[in-house]
């Protein structure tokens, strides 16, 4: 649902029919009455907000909502394009978790996934990035108490050093399967939607596969820069079929608003 706002309706400041956002999940594959539920469940958390005027409901994304597509965003501009000069220290964070507060460990494992971060030892967590700051507040936000964090140069008797702590060998092979999976342009309709947005979820898996480890810490010919140069070319040759079959879905509804339907670019 956000990655349809992010590509098709970017800080339009109208909100968008709610028959068109259903019309364009069940091209991808959704029945129509889960994408209404995925709809009332999205407002429920304070992601969608939601508007009635007689027969007519739309939907427009929070603040919060448009914070996490604003940085989704941002990382898709960055990520695979932009090399950042390493200093060379680590975030570390270590932590205490008790085992009876299973849902606890659970969540602060996917926040620090998102964020970066790999495990060194169990509850040692550690990335490249300088945020050590920023995932220490987002632990103790979700109720871990017993946090420390630094950051510092690294030394450790793990064959590979600290990058052992993500698989690159299997990274590696995520990147090659996408590039095989690529749809080849050339798609119309519905199937361009679905097609473009499908590749877009894929590529955004990258975020909690790989961290983006400084180039000195990779292996030769690491393939990222040149999946994401095929990435950026089929989703950008999918972009004005897509473009069209998402106007069509909010003409259909109200023909005025189908002119504000954005699509989203990338640089290669």
């Amino acid at each position: 649902m956000l990655t349809i706002f992010g590509d098709y309706w970017s800080h339009v400041d109208e909100p968008m029919p709610s028959g068109a956002l259903v019309r364009a999940l069940t091209d991808l594959d959704m029945k129509e009455g889960a994408a209404r539920a995925a709809l009332a469940r999205m407002a429920r958390i304070g992601l969608l907000a939601v508007e009635r005027a007689g027969r007519r409901t739309t939907h427009q994304l929070t603040a919060r909502a448009q914070e996490i597509v604003d940085e989704e965003s941002a990382w898709l501009e960055s990520f695979g394009r932009i090399q950042y000069e390493w200093d060379g220290l680590w975030s570390v964070l270590a932590f205490s978790i008790p085992e009876s507060q299973r849902a606890t460990r659970h969540l602060s494992r996917s926040r620090l996934r998102w964020l970066g971060y790999a495990p060194l030892y169990d509850g040692v967590w550690i990335s490249p990035l300088d945020s050590a700051e920023r995932a220490m507040a987002q632990l103790q936000e979700i109720g871990v108490d017993r946090v420390t964090s630094m950051r510092a140069r690294l030394d450790t008797s793990l064959p590979g050093g600290p990058q052992s702590a993500w698989d690159l060998a299997a990274i590696g092979d995520e990147y090659r399967e996408f590039a095989a999976a690529a749809p080849a342009p050339g798609s119309s309709g519905a199937a361009a939607l679905s097609a473009r947005s499908r590749l877009m979820l894929a590529w955004q898996e990258f975020r909690t596969i790989d961290v983006g480890l400084p180039a000195e810490l990779l292996p030769e010919e690491w393939p990222q820069r040149s999946t994401r140069r095929l990435f950026v070319e089929r989703y950008d040759a999918l972009g004005p079929a897509a473009e069209e079959r998402m106007r069509a879905h909010i003409a259909e509804i109200s023909d005025g608003l189908s002119g504000l339907v954005t699509r989203r670019r990338l640089a290669g």
